[in-house]
């Protein structure tokens, strides 16, 4: 009996009505609820073309066409398991599809406007957040290329500036919805065009698909980012954004832009989530970068942040300030900073609150960070 797993919602309005879905040998299906079959939702199902898909997707295809333009009759119905990631069991239809009772009026499509923009394009026709990121280094004034080293430093900077954002961003919600998204240790962007036509342009797309609603987790964090390069072109304007972001995020944004001066590249971005009707795009300048490092530089701690640790000590070496102890959730090791309190006195396995400042240093301009716990305050928990 043919199964098939739910692989990305289309259409969902009083609950799902449109989804695309996988079988177990890779075959894609569009599944459009039609009934409800005591208490269940019943779908109806066919099997479609992998490029009919991604063109109902971008609202280039109706899904009356979609469902009767194919190249097999196969058709079914079916009722969900018991979560979105149960499979849903398929139940064969004798009778031609066209003769269906259940099948929509032409006209239907996912977005009522064609996308005039390359960025709502691809993010439609992935159905996910996407980002496109072109850079200007001086090798890519006349053909399109890019030094190897430009491109590893500017994905990594490009990632962690999106993840820290995405941190910054997840500390605006309650503690039960941050813990059931928080993702900002993982791998939040994949490289899905890895050189596209312009001056050198990279596509990423989200890693996670979006939710039941069509919206990326990545929206929050890129909202933040776009805060960053509203005001490039006026330093004092962006230093006041760059303080209301202080800590880790401010941090990224700077070592990003010491790297765009050290490879005199500008940068333009943009990106959509498959909703959109336009992209959200920002870009700076090289010469607009320099002013910006120059102010944003002179500011002590900008990407420093608090960390309180509290928990039982299982390090503590007075000679070299070298220290660990363990929370309830994980262990954390740092040293002392030069002027701050010492490690004198303190005793193993003791109970202890430690006030930590937690710098970040950049790994040889790749945008790969080494962080540091440097100790300013203890005192028994």
């Amino acid at each position: 009996m043919k199964k098939i797993r739910h692989t990305g919602t289309l259409f969902y309005y009083d609950g799902l009505q449109v989804f695309e879905a996988r079988d177990a040998i890779g075959g894609y299906y569009i599944a459009m609820m039609v009934e409800s079959v005591d208490g269940l939702d019943r779908y109806l199902v066919a099997g479609v073309e992998p490029e009919r898909l991604r063109q109902f997707r971008m609202g280039a295809l109706d899904l009356r066409t979609l469902l009767l333009e194919r190249g097999e009759e196969e058709w079914f119905y079916g009722l969900p398991g018991d979560s979105l990631d149960a499979p849903m069991v398929l139940q064969p239809q004798s009778t031609p599809l066209a003769d269906c009772q259940h099948l929509p009026e032409g006209g239907f499509v996912l977005h009522d406007r064609p996308a005039a923009e390359e960025t709502v394009r691809e993010a439609r026709a992935r159905n996910n957040l996407v980002l496109e990121v072109a850079v200007e280094p001086p090798e890519a004034a006349q053909e399109h290329r890019i030094r190897v080293d430009t491109l590893v430093g500017l994905l990594g900077h490009v990632q962690t500036i999106v993840k820290h954002a995405y941190g910054a961003a997840l500390r605006d919600l309650s503690p039960g919805t941050r813990r059931s998204i928080d993702r900002s240790d993982a791998h939040l962007l994949d490289v899905v065009v890895p050189a596209a036509a312009g001056s050198f342009r990279v596509v990423l797309e989200a890693a996670r698909s979006p939710d039941l609603l069509g919206q990326s987790e990545l929206a929050r964090a890129l909202q933040r980012v776009d805060g960053l390069f509203e005001h490039v072109g006026d330093p004092q304007k962006t230093l006041a954004m760059a303080k209301s972001h202080r800590g880790h995020l401010a941090g990224a944004y700077l070592r990003l832009l010491r790297f765009l001066v050290h490879t005199r590249s500008g940068l333009r971005y943009s990106w959509a989530e498959p909703a959109f009707t336009e992209s959200r795009a920002r870009a700076v300048s090289e010469a607009e970068a320099g002013p910006l490092v120059d102010l944003l530089s002179s500011v002590s701690n900008l990407g420093a942040e608090t960390v309180v640790i509290v928990g039982a000590l299982k390090k503590a070496d007075v000679d070299s300030g070298a220290w660990r102890i363990a929370s309830e959730e994980r262990e954390f090791s740092g040293t002392i900073k030069a002027g701050g309190p010492g490690l004198a006195g303190l005793k193993i396995e003791g109970a202890y609150r430690f006030t930590c400042i937690e710098e970040i240093e950049e790994l040889q301009g790749s945008g790969r960070e080494v962080r540091t716990l440097y100790l300013t305050e203890h005192e028994p928990a």
